[in-house]
């Protein structure tokens, strides 16, 4: 047996690895409580602008919960060899999706905005096929640029924690004193435990910081427990709360457009994902991946949730801790479900203050973009063309997400596909790669995609 084939086996048993109960259960809440806020403000974000009651923002949050644990079962366990990309992602709603179902929810209610959500996951399903023979555009310099950019926009989300979180959702007390020191000692926590720690304890950096955080947080009396003790013990998730779904044709094109721009959005992940496993993704891989983020979608629909996507979130933290088991994810596919199911469990969640969280993201977000600086280091930046991209790319990116304003005088349509910077700076990147490097073979051939793997 060759080296290379020596080399892949070690790579797929890591991702195969099944390590103990206690440290699968441990390691899956720390990706739980990685994701838990950007999983949660969606649908609260969403449920608070369309003017829902607070029992049924209740009920959209369980259903959330619930559903992201199914999403993300459907990822890292797939079914037979069409569905699920089998690695450790974890699965959540996607921020892409908000504007558009605001405007939908708001202007023909909850019952449409779900009907359009079930359609657009339908046409997700059945182009994934035709989407993933397109992956010949997404060579090292357009993957590599996609994931840093991914990095970079979420930084702000985790600042905002830092600070308490935003102020367009209650935060009173944004950028006092003892949130910034409170996200400071999360921080030292996990750079401490990085450098002290080995093996399962040093995997754990991000648990540490939330965990100890929390205490520290419930000495200054920013914690409360009041949120547990209300909660219920079981309240079951049901499906169409909201009736049977209705469907508008505008509705359902806004909708597709959005998937479309999470399958673009997933795909970077994906190679993000891989290139943190040591695993090269072929076009099989983002077919059956993208095919289990249309199933999980559709799920949302009945079950009152929302649009999923392959979160960015737990990227960085699978770089941080280095244990790229998928039996970690699938863990925290349980957890979700039973949070969804349990509402006192899911309640000690929502006691972990925004500035612990964002002590803790703000490190993986920034881990992201590093994993994509490390891709872009194998660009040859010689060529002055491949600059441009890298730099309009990321210019533009980083532009809108400072400025998401920019697109408010744009049809909505066109401003929901282009008022992310992720999106756009990935629409540029392939664009600018194409145009800017068509007479350069290697420049649409360096994506290791296997030709031999095409009968998804």
């Amino acid at each position: 047996m060759s080296k290379s084939k020596n080399v892949d086996i070690v790579k797929i048993d890591k991702i195969n690895e099944m390590l103990p109960i206690a440290q699968l259960a441990t390691l899956g809440l720390q990706h739980v409580l990685a994701m838990y806020a950007g999983a949660v403000a969606v649908p609260l974000i969403i449920g608070g602008a369309v003017g829902l009651t607070p029992a049924q923002l209740s009920l959209l949050v369980a259903a959330d919960l619930f559903t992201c644990g199914i999403a993300t079962l459907l990822q890292a366990i797939g079914i037979g060899s069409y569905v699920g990309i089998r690695l450790p992602a974890i699965l959540g709603c996607t921020f892409a999706a908000v504007g558009p179902l605001i405007i939908i929810g708001k202007s023909l209610g909850m019952q449409t905005a779900y009907g359009s959500i079930m359609v657009a996951a339908i046409i997700v399903i059945l182009i994934a096929p035709l989407y993933g023979k397109i992956l010949k555009f997404f060579p090292t310099i357009v993957t590599g640029t996609v994931v840093t950019m991914i990095g970079l926009s979420l930084i702000n989300v985790g600042v905002t924690s830092i600070g308490g979180g935003s102020q367009l959702l209650g935060s009173k007390d944004f950028a006092s004193p003892r949130n910034l020191l409170l996200a400071g000692f999360v921080i030292i926590v996990v750079l401490l435990s990085n450098k002290y720690f080995k093996g399962f304890f040093q995997a754990i950096s991000i648990l540490n910081g939330i965990v100890l955080g929390t205490i520290a947080a419930s000495f200054m009396g920013m914690v409360d427990f009041s949120q547990v003790a209300n909660a219920k013990w079981i309240s079951l998730v049901h499906p169409f709360n909201f009736g049977l779904p209705k469907f508008d044709l505008g509705s359902t094109i806004m909708m597709s457009f959005v998937m479309l721009v999470v399958m673009i959005e997933s795909t970077g992940t994906y190679l993000g994902i891989g290139k943190v496993c040591g695993k090269d993704i072929t076009q099989k891989d983002i077919v059956r991946g993208l095919r289990a983020e249309g199933i999980a979608t559709f799920l949302g629909g009945i079950f009152n949730s929302f649009p999923y996507t392959t979160f960015n979130q737990n990227l960085g933290l699978l770089a941080l801790s280095k244990v790229v088991s998928r039996f970690v994810v699938i863990a925290s596919g349980i957890i979700l479900i039973a949070l969804g199911l349990i509402p006192k469990f899911a309640a000690l969640a929502t006691i972990v203050p925004q500035p612990v969280i964002g002590g803790a993201t703000t490190i993986m977000f920034a881990m992201v973009a590093v994993a994509g600086i490390q891709m872009l280091a194998k660009v040859d930046f010689n060529r002055n063309s491949n600059m441009l991209v890298v730099a309009c790319s990321i210019g533009i990116g980083l532009g809108i997400t400072a400025v998401p304003t920019l697109f408010d005088q744009t049809p909505t349509i066109f401003k929901s596909i282009f008022g992310s910077g992720i999106v756009s700076a990935s629409v540029v990147a392939v664009l600018l790669n194409a145009f800017m490097n068509h007479d350069d073979k290697n420049a649409h051939t360096d994506i290791k995609l296997s030709e031999t793997n095409l009968d998804a």
